[in-house]
Parts: structure tokens; sequence; C-alpha cells
């Protein structure tokens, strides 16, 4: 079945960087039954992941390459979406067709652009919302990625950070409290390194979680692939992986209970320091070994990892 849904402006979905009741700013149109149209508007969107990234330095090239890669995400995910150079440039513009509607708006001195694009799934189970925005921040510029969802049915949802994340990580200058932002794991086998990582951890200018990794002396399984988890989260959160020469004088930096594990992922929360709630950066364990049947999936701790690190962007955000 398919879905068309509405979005008469971005600003109304997304005032202040939230999203607003649904059911008072939009219309949903179906083909067949409006049953779970109708159902779609008594539910409220639940936000499933927000990040803010921000560049090494402002300029209006890096504003612009921001926005010519969201417009290129649209186009490689949604080909029959076709946008003209000059709709792109305009303050104003909206269009929308089965399955999927787009939006953008600029503010009155150009200094805020947000992209809005509303898609229903193949299955019709939910509709998914994506709200990118562009931002001139004085000294650097930040961009913002929201992702919320309204569920038509009770079908499990699947949650994966949009590819323009990794498209803005893998050809911008991005920096997290000092730290470029990567789609790459960072290996820290020296005191060296693990000085760079502690201070990193530690950093009040740090906006993004980090993944801390171990392995145990006699092997080279960390729970989790680190170059898969990092390209997963990328713009979500930094991956780092240590090797048993420096893993264990982590918990003599930070406290026994925010130490390392083999085979386990700490998530060092931003704003992590001496005396911090260990809630807030809490320790997963991989219950899968290393040799166990191939019947298990591989690929179950990446995806609990990142559906963890996308819970904590929401609470983060929140709060």
């Amino acid at each position: 079945m398919a879905w068309i849904l509405h979005v008469e402006d971005a600003s109304i979905f997304y005032r202040d960087f939230h999203m607003h009741d649904l059911s008072s700013h939009s219309r949903f149109a179906a083909t067949g039954s409006s049953a779970p149209a109708k159902q779609a508007l008594n539910v409220q969107p639940q936000v499933m992941l927000r990040t803010t990234l921000r560049t090494a330095h402002g300029s209006p090239a890096n504003r612009r390459n921001a926005r010519e890669l969201a417009w290129a995400w649209v186009r490689a995910k949604w080909p029959a979406v076709q946008v003209s150079p000059l709709d792109r440039e305009r303050s104003r513009f909206s269009c929308a067709m089965p399955g999927v509607e787009l939006a953008v708006s600029t503010n009155g001195d150009g200094s805020v652009w947000s992209m809005t694009v509303a898609n229903s799934d193949r299955a019709g189970a939910c509709t998914w919302m994506t709200r990118a925005m562009v931002v001139e921040s004085g000294e650097v510029d930040t961009l913002d990625v929201q992702t919320s969802c309204i569920e038509v049915t009770r079908a499990p949802v699947v949650l994966a950070p949009p590819r323009l994340l990794g498209m803005w990580v893998e050809r911008l200058d991005l920096q997290d409290g000092g730290v470029p932002v990567l789609g790459e794991a960072r290996e820290v086998e020296d005191e060296e390194q693990l000085e760079d990582f502690c201070n990193h951890v530690l950093s009040p200018q740090r906006r993004l979680p980090v993944i801390a990794l171990a392995n145990s002396p006699h092997s080279r399984f960390y729970g989790v692939d680190p170059k898969g988890l990092a390209e997963a989260v990328r713009g979500m959160a930094h991956v780092a992986f240590l090797g048993p020469q420096v893993s264990g004088q982590v918990a003599q930096r930070f406290g026994a209970e925010f130490g390392l594990i083999p085979t386990a992922a700490r998530i060092y929360g931003p704003g992590f320091a001496a005396g911090a709630d260990p809630a807030s950066h809490p320790l997963l364990r991989n219950t899968r070994r290393p040799n166990s049947a191939k019947a298990d999936d591989p690929g179950a701790f990446r995806r609990a990892l990142c559906r963890r690190i996308c819970d904590m962007s929401v609470t983060s955000a929140q709060g």
C-alpha cells in the first residue's frame, strides 16, 4: 500500500529542533482503505535518533557542500524525486509523490537551511521522517539530523542512521572535542595513543559518545568487528579498540566501574568525568562467543550497540 505524507512546511515539524504533533499539521492520503491513515493520525511520532555535528571551521563553502550532499542523498535513495537546480535554490520548496514527500525551507537571512523527507517503508508498517539542518553558527557550521517514526502497525522497527550522516562524515571536515569525526575505528595500542584516547573521553567539548572495545591477550575477538561498528555509527559515535597492553589502564584512569572488559563494549557518553553516573556510560556485553554456531547472528551485537547509541542520542537531546 502506498502512502503519501503531506509535509506542509518543514519548520512546522521541527520548530526549535523538536518534533510537534503531526495530527494538527499534516494530512495522510492512502490508496485503498483509509483505516491505517486514521490510525497513523492518532499516533505521536517517536524520535528515534538525533545527532549534531560541527565543522572544524565555518564557511559558505562548507554549508553549500552540506546542502548538496543532502540533495545527493535524496537523489540516491529516492530516484523518482526530481528536483531542478533552480528549485534547489528556492527559499521554500516542496514536492510529493506516492510513498515520499520532501519539503525544504530557509530562514530570512539564510543562516538556517532545513530539509524534511517523509517516506513510508515498503511494508507500510511505519512512516519515517528525517530532518536535516545546516546552520551557520559563527566560527563553525552546525549540521543536525533527526529521524522520527510513526508506527502504523506493531511490526518491529529496524533502525539505522540515515546514509546522509555517512556522506557528511566522508566529505566534510567535522570535529568533536578537538578530534576528527570519522567512519573508522581508532586503534589504541601504546601509551601516547592511550593518553589521547583518555583526553578525548574526558573532554568537556565532546558531544558524541565514545564506544571503547577491548580484546584478551589470546584473541583478536572484540565482541564486534570494530570496522563494521564504526561504519554503522558514523556521525553518531566514535569507536576505539584497545589492545590488552593498555586496556587495563583505563580502569586506573577512570575508576573500576568505568573500566573495559574483553569482548564487551563500554560507551562513554558526553559529559563523562570523575564521579559520573555509571548508568550514563554503560557496559554492554556480547553473549555470542567467537566459536559459536554459525546459526548465531554475528551482526546482532552491532545492531544492539547501534540501537543503544540512537537511544542515547535521543535522551541527550531531550536533556
